[in-house]
Formats: C-alpha cells, sequence, structure tokens
C-alpha cells in the first residue's frame, strides 16, 4: 500500500466514500455526478451496488434529480449485463424503490429474467403490515405476460391490503391465460370482500371480455357490486 493509499485507506476507503456521496443530497451535484462516474469506471460489484443507491434518495428538484438518475442510469447501461445484473438482482432484493434499476434489467436482461426476479420478491413479501413493495411488485408484473404470473399471483386476491388484491386483479387481467376468469370470478363472488372498487374493476373486465360467471352466478347476483347486475351469467351495468 503506498502513501495515497494509506492516507485515503485504499481502494476500499474511497469506495465506501464514493458510495456514500453519490446519495447524499446534501453534497454538490456536481460531486455526486463525479462520484457517480469514480465507481462506474471501478465497475466491482460493490462499485455497481453502490452507483444504484442514487435511485434510492429524491432530490427535491425534479428535473434535476431526474437527469442525475438519467446520468447513472447510461454508465449501468455502458457496464452491461453480465456486470450489472448480479448487483442490480441484489439491491432490488433490499430496497423498496426499485424501478428504474428494474427497467435497466428489462433493457438489458429481457422480460423472463425480470418475472424470475419479480416472482422471487413477491414470494419474499408476507408482512402484512409492510404492504407497498408487494403492491408495487404486482404493478410491475402487470406491465409483462408469462405463463407463470397468473398462478403465483392469483392467492392476492385474498390478501389483507385491499391495494394488494386490486393490484392482483390488474396483474391477472393483464395475462393471457383464459384461466384467470374462475379465479377473478371467485373473488367477485366472495362475501368478505368489501372493496367495490375492486368488485367493480372485475365486473367491467366480465363485462368488456364476455366472460360468464359460472358456478359463482347466484352468489354474485345476490350480492352484485354497485352499478352492476347479473343477466344470464354475465355482468351488466345497471342502466343497460
Amino acid at each position: 500500500m503506498g502513501w495515497l493509499d494509506w492516507f485515503t485507506g485504499g481502494e476500499e476507503g474511497q469506495l465506501d466514500r464514493h458510495a456514500k456521496r453519490v446519495k447524499n443530497l446534501n453534497a454538490q451535484a456536481e460531486d455526486r455526478q463525479a462520484s457517480a462516474h469514480w465507481l462506474a469506471s471501478n465497475g466491482s460489484e460493490k462499485a455497481i451496488y453502490g452507483l444504484l443507491g442514487r435511485f434510492s434518495v429524491n432530490y427535491e428538484h425534479q428535473m434535476k434529480d431526474a437527469a442525475e438518475k438519467d446520468l447513472v442510469m447510461d454508465l449501468l447501461r455502458e457496464l452491461g449485463a453480465a456486470k450489472v445484473e448480479g448487483p442490480v438482482r441484489a439491491w432490488v432484493r433490499k430496497n423498496d424503490q426499485f424501478a428504474r434499476p428494474l427497467a435497466l434489467m428489462l433493457e438489458l436482461s429481457g422480460s423472463t429474467a425480470v418475472v424470475d426476479l419479480l416472482l422471487e420478491l413477491l414470494g419474499r413479501e408476507v408482512d402484512p403490515f409492510k404492504p407497498e413493495k408487494k403492491r408495487q411488485i404486482l404493478i410491475k408484473l402487470s406491465d409483462h405476460r408469462d405463463a407463470r404470473i397468473a398462478s403465483r399471483v392469483a392467492p392476492c386476491l385474498e390478501d389483507f391490503d385491499e391495494g394488494i388484491r386490486y393490484a392482483a386483479a390488474e396483474a391477472l387481467l393483464a395475462q393471457d391465460d383464459a384461466g384467470v376468469r374462475l379465479d377473478l370470478a371467485k373473488a367477485l363472488a366472495n362475501r368478505q370482500e368489501e372493496s367495490n372498487r375492486l368488485r367493480v374493476r372485475i365486473a367491467a373486465a366480465f363485462a368488456e371480455r364476455g366472460w360468464e360467471l359460472g358456478e359463482h352466478r347466484s352468489a354474485v347476483a345476490e350480492r352484485p357490486p354497485v352499478g352492476w347486475r347479473v343477466v344470464d351469467s354475465k355482468m351488466v351495468p345497471t342502466g343497460a
């Protein structure tokens, strides 16, 4: 170790300082950007993880914040999928603000890799008192068409949190899978479901797609969502 390395704490010490500064909103923007370039030049997994840290904070000036995050995206993009995917996976597992890293992973590694990660994350989110990340995962899943999604998302229709149940319904409706009709009809017939917003969304989807309620027709007819009625096993607006 040279005298400069000893003074600065070596490369590891520099890496830690740059990783902290890149997300320090009290630092000068030029200094944060210089740290971002340093981390990208280093290119190690730890440096890339540190660079991803910029996505965990939001600068009060939205345009400047977006421009700085665009810079980080460009730096990560230049590093390529082989270097970036591992740190991105590790970072997304631990952080709630994962929209940009996930978009980068989609660009570099494709939809299958993103769905793999999202389904893994969905299985990890089991705390009923922290629903937001699970809801965001479901929202992101609705952007993809994958044969694995329906069976993994359907149980979320019975989640304690209404926002999660609604996001689950949207994710299911986004799939090219006729089997989701049965799961959604069951949810619509569920006497424990108190969310009229959710029930109206499902009813509207059934009407739009011409789906029949099947075995759940009677249960839904006895308790239809506000503004809807059942005619010949199909959902129809009350004014129609």
